[in-house]
């Protein structure tokens, strides 16, 4: 077995780092260049080769990304040159890309010892190819409760990115940047991190555990902080609703006190606002998973498939399983637009 770096341990070897991206169809451009940028800067700023890199491809051609530009690999997978770290870029329709070839080149390319990476829906990539298991990842979080249901024994978390070993992952867009000044002040030092950062406008680094969506108060336009706690609390328990008196308890207020606060501020009941959230998670599943429509239920707190649908119908005024076939024919009819490939 050849030598295991850590980004310790590369920091120390006198050498430019070699990262390879590998791009897999539809990867969302801004990851990529987030992730590419930052190392680009990185050079700039340290007047030297700090870093190099290449594009990997499956087969080493052309790749489109999902807004229709492309870019010619450097290699093919299975031909790349030995890389310190491989950073894996995917997005919406990941797993059209399962291959078994790809999750043994990533199996062998982590046994001898490559720091493996992964952006928005590529970290599906390393749980499928089995190198997950036991740890810590960061998921984006329209695809945190697929992932958890699909890889139960990984440790999937709504962080914005995560460090475990020699696994980075990131939730995605502009996280990625975070995560890349992380790994560049790992390997080159804290300051010149955060000169990256000040070239970007970037004005604060997030650590790993900083929350991926906006708060309740930005963006439902929330002012008062007990409101803002049981609209947090609703969020996080969409798959195990607490009774609503017992949201009312939680923030010292009565039950009615309770009500008049949601209806003055968001228009609506404690338990229509609750609803809502339920069934707006439970239409991102039926748009983006493929779980099953009783996976969906019960992970947004329903206890049968039929007992969803008569919610979700009530308030879609069609059943899940049209709004999923819809959303189907959608996706046929919509394609890239033409465009030069960088």
């Amino acid at each position: 077995m050849e030598q295991t770096y850590t980004l310790k341990q590369l920091a120390q070897g006198g050498r430019p780092i070699r990262i390879g991206f590998f791009l897999i169809p539809d990867f969302p451009l801004m990851t990529f260049a987030a992730a590419l940028d930052s190392l680009r800067q990185g050079n700039r700023l340290a007047k030297k080769r700090a870093f190099e890199w290449l594009v990997l491809s499956a087969d080493g051609g052309h790749v489109k990304s999902s807004s229709g530009l492309g870019f010619d690999a450097d290699a093919a997978i299975g031909r790349a040159p030995r890389c310190d770290i491989v950073i894996l870029c995917a997005g919406i329709n990941y797993a059209d890309a399962y291959d078994t070839t790809m999750f043994a080149w990533l199996r062998r390319i982590y046994s001898e010892g490559c720091i493996l990476g992964a952006v928005s829906t590529a970290v599906f990539f390393l749980a499928k190819a089995g190198l997950l298991e036991g740890r810590r990842c960061a998921v984006h979080w329209e695809s945190l409760a697929s992932f958890r249901n699909e890889f139960p024994n990984c440790l999937a978390t709504d962080d914005i990115f995560a460090i475990d070993g020699r696994f980075l992952t990131s939730s995605g867009g502009t996280v990625t940047l975070d995560m890349m000044l992380y790994l560049i002040g790992a390997v080159e030092g804290r300051e010149l991190a955060s000169q990256i950062s000040d070239q970007f406008n970037h004005p604060r680094i997030r650590r790993q555990d900083d929350v991926q969506r906006m708060a309740p108060e930005d963006r439902f336009g929330i002012r008062n902080a007990k409101l803002a706690f049981v609209v947090r609390r609703m969020e996080a328990t969409l798959g195990d609703p607490v009774e609503i008196a017992e949201l009312a308890d939680s923030v010292a207020l009565s039950l009615r006190q309770l009500e008049r606060m949601f209806n003055a501020t968001l228009g609506k009941s404690p338990s229509k606002f609750y609803i809502d959230l339920r069934m707006g998670r439970a239409r991102e599943l039926l748009v983006d998973t493929e779980l099953s429509i009783a996976e969906i239920a019960e992970i947004c707190g329903y206890e049968s498939a039929s007992h969803f649908g008569r919610f979700y119908r009530r308030l879609f005024d069609e059943s899940p399983a049209a709004t999923r076939r819809a959303e189907r024919r959608k996706d046929l009819l919509v394609s890239p637009p033409a465009s030069i490939d960088a």
